[in-house]
């Protein structure tokens, strides 16, 4: 026990020796240690008699759940059911979703897999996919189960013929998604709810199971989330949440802030930690960063401190235009770069992806390595779609989305009159039960119909043989059977070897996999005697779970010495030596959609560039344009009002760059053309606006998030 508190500073040890009996809220600002808190508080629990089979860990991401069951494994020598909230859900609906006539051996459908069966509802209800676009309605369709809410729900509120709309599509999804046996990951935590308020039995069994609970990035929740978390704590309120409301900035997906705010009134005899001493970044750094965020009304009082001295003041760069911001920050990581720093150690923040195409084309210029976190994900591929969607089609019989994708990949003579005639053949059966009885299906050539025999006789073959097989064993018998590496390998172009290079790459994901099979095992069986037998999965439909739950951050490592570029979205949860923030401008950042918006929406952007400050250890760089060109037009926009916000003792101005030139104008005051910072230590506004910003252009979205 000494050295399990060995080094904690005061407000650590006492948010790790709280009372179990009583709720904790530990107010953990940016880089004040969250993870080791939670890690020795659950060690704590343990040294104190609590069995770890009781305790749950709820984090945001893979990795992160990863990390802290490694942790907390050093500590103790015990295992920890610790995992996101999606995979939690998950496992709890495969042992009791049957309580609910939901098919323990459901599929879990990606965005990919919700727009095909949305675009399949919006033609059977003859709607314009003009007027009604499938994206949209798949992410209506999300935000409304976020907050719980069923299809007949949402159109009795439906505003317009859009809602109206909406809602007539989410009512005929949900019914196909419930024949194809198929959830998609809003439901995971939506049908557990259901789950838990319909069946008490249910419940009280996972709160006899879940007698601690500890929930991460708590300011991250959103209403179902909530409404889960407050269901298992409402037998024992033994519950710590961890979080910050000045680093929410997911409101836009379902995220409240509320939730954190509010969380003494749902727990009266909860206690409340702050720790503000951090760990990460300079006095000078965290002097800014606070000063920026004081400016929120919503957010519990708090200004991190740091026992570290010194640092170098933020760089504060005013670029002629887009282009000249990137020769700036590409001249400064050259320059990091010839100081011994590598590329690793830089991260380039921007608000909207549309930033990152004039960076990357300087970038490509200096030829320097980068890689952005956020685009085309390595399991959204279309390879890794393909071969996928194989494994699923074994796994999963009635996965009817993924047998359409790959029924003729590689072409083997199925082309779209074929595949409209097994649609018509359908009629509220699977195409996996209309393969079965081919015999019988009218209008296909004797050709085809071969060529669907022989390719369903196959799939029959390796689904009788999946639980004797490994899943590499799986993937191996699928491509050489199919032909699909022979086809790639007949293509000869270099975007044919680079699919190539991934699919080889997918192989090391099942080994990775295979390596944590047998401890998430032991964690989820450990004391569930009570579990069917019947809910074994195979070790296919495992590997499949455990891959449709990757975020992109779980998939980056930012050990590669290569520049990253990110949206600051994605940004919370990191750190970097050197941070360069592009595109304080109104209208970008903050974006233009909250102007109009209630003052909680700015204040969401003000979050936003303050989780990005304190990403930073040792360095910040911020830029804005005079000008800028972006979607097609150019556009004169003011300096952010964060940076206004901002003690201008903290800052040095920089000038123009002068085109095609990566000098470093620190020590050349006559080529100043514009400063909005002077060397007055006065802490008052770097930039005074004369009149207020411009109404926005609502006319059209010009930056979307």
């Amino acid at each position: 026990m000494k050295d399990l508190l060995a080094g904690l500073n005061p407000s650590q040890k006492e948010a790790v020796t709280w009372p179990p009996v009583r709720p904790l809220l530990i107010l953990a600002g940016a880089g004040s240690g969250k993870t080791r808190i939670l890690t020795h508080r659950i060690a704590y629990l343990i040294e104190h008699g609590v069995p770890a089979f009781t305790i749950l860990g709820v984090t945001f991401t893979n990795k992160a759940a990863q990390e802290m069951r490694s942790r907390i494994e050093r500590l103790v020598a015990q295992r920890v059911w610790i995992s996101t909230f999606h995979s939690t859900c998950l496992r709890i609906l495969r042992q009791d979703g049957p309580a609910m006539e939901l098919d323990r051996n459901f599929i879990i459908y990606d965005e990919y897999d919700q727009l095909q069966v949305i675009k399949e509802c919006v033609a059977e209800l003859k709607l314009d996919e003009k007027k009604v676009n499938p994206k949209a309605v798949r992410e209506e369709i999300s935000r409304a189960k976020d907050f719980l809410i069923s299809p007949e729900q949402y159109l009795a509120k439906a505003m317009d013929l859009f809602q109206d709309s909406v809602g007539k599509v989410y009512k005929l999804y949900e019914t196909r998604m419930m024949r194809l046996k198929a959830c998609d990951f809003g439901d995971l935590i939506l049908k557990t709810v259901v789950l838990f308020d319909r069946h008490p039995e249910v419940l009280k069994a996972w709160q006899d199971r879940f007698q601690h609970i500890l929930i991460d990035e708590y300011q991250d929740t959103n209403h179902a989330q909530y409404r889960l978390v407050k269901l298992l704590a409402s037998a024992r309120h033994q519950i710590t949440v961890v979080g910050d409301p000045d680093q929410s900035i997911y409101a836009w997906r379902g995220a409240d802030i509320k939730n954190i705010l509010n969380f003494e009134k749902d727990y009266p005899d909860a206690g409340a930690i702050r720790m503000e001493q951090n760990y990460r970044s300079t006095p000078v750094i965290l002097e800014a960063a606070n000063h920026l965020i004081r400016n929120n009304q919503m957010r519990r009082p708090k200004a991190l401190w740091t026992e570290q001295k010194g640092g170098a003041k933020i760089d504060l760069y005013n670029a002629e235009d887009e282009s000249a911001e990137a020769k700036y920050v590409v001249g400064n990581v050259m320059k990091y770069k010839g100081q011994g720093r590598t590329f690793a150690d830089q991260v380039i923040f921007y608000r909207v992806h549309a930033q990152s195409r004039v960076m990357e084309e300087e970038l490509m210029r200096a030829n320097i390595p980068y890689k952005i976190v956020g685009g085309t994900r390595f399991y959204d591929r279309k390879e890794i779609k393909d071969v996928i969607a194989y494994l699923r089609v074994v796994a999963y019989p009635h996965d009817e989305v993924s047998l359409k994708r790959v029924i003729n990949v590689p072409t083997r003579g199925i082309g779209k009159k074929a595949l409209e005639t097994l649609q018509a053949a359908a009629q509220g059966r699977t195409w996996d039960e209309v393969l079965q009885g081919l015999s019988t299906v009218e209008g296909l050539t004797p050709k085809v119909q071969k060529s669907l025999s022989s390719f369903y006789a196959w799939i029959t073959k390796l689904r009788n043989k999946q639980c004797e097989m490994t899943v590499h064993e799986i993937l191996e018998r699928v491509l050489e059977d199919t032909g699909y590496v022979t086809a790639l390998e007949a293509e000869r172009t270099p975007e044919a070897q680079a699919r190539l290079e991934n699919i080889e790459e997918f192989y090391s994901v099942i080994e990775d996999f295979n390596e944590t099979a047998d401890q998430r095992l032991e964690i989820v069986e450990d004391g569930a005697e009570s579990a069917p037998a019947e809910m074994a999965q195979s070790p296919l439909a495992a590997f499949l779970d455990s891959i449709e739950l990757v975020t992109n951050l779980d998939a980056w490592d930012q050990g590669t010495n290569v520049l990253t570029l990110m949206t600051l979205h994605t940004a919370k949860g990191l750190e970097f030596p050197i941070v360069y923030m592009v595109g304080l401008e109104e209208g970008i950042f903050p974006h233009v959609n909250s102007f109009a918006g209630p003052s909680e929406e700015i204040e969401e952007e003000r979050r936003l560039c303050y989780v990005g400050m304190t990403r930073a250890r040792e360095k910040i760089h911020l830029s804005y344009a005079t000008t800028r060109r972006m979607y097609g037009a150019t556009h004169q926009n003011l300096p952010s009002r964060f940076l206004t916000e901002i003690p201008a003792g903290l800052c040095d101005a920089r000038a123009t760059f002068s085109r095609g030139s990566y000098r470093d104008e620190d020590d050349d005051q006559d080529s100043v053309s514009r400063s909005v910072c002077d060397a007055d230590p006065d802490p008052d506004p770097i930039i005074e606006f004369d009149d207020d910003p411009p109404a926005p252009d609502r006319s059209r979205d010009r930056y979307s998030r």
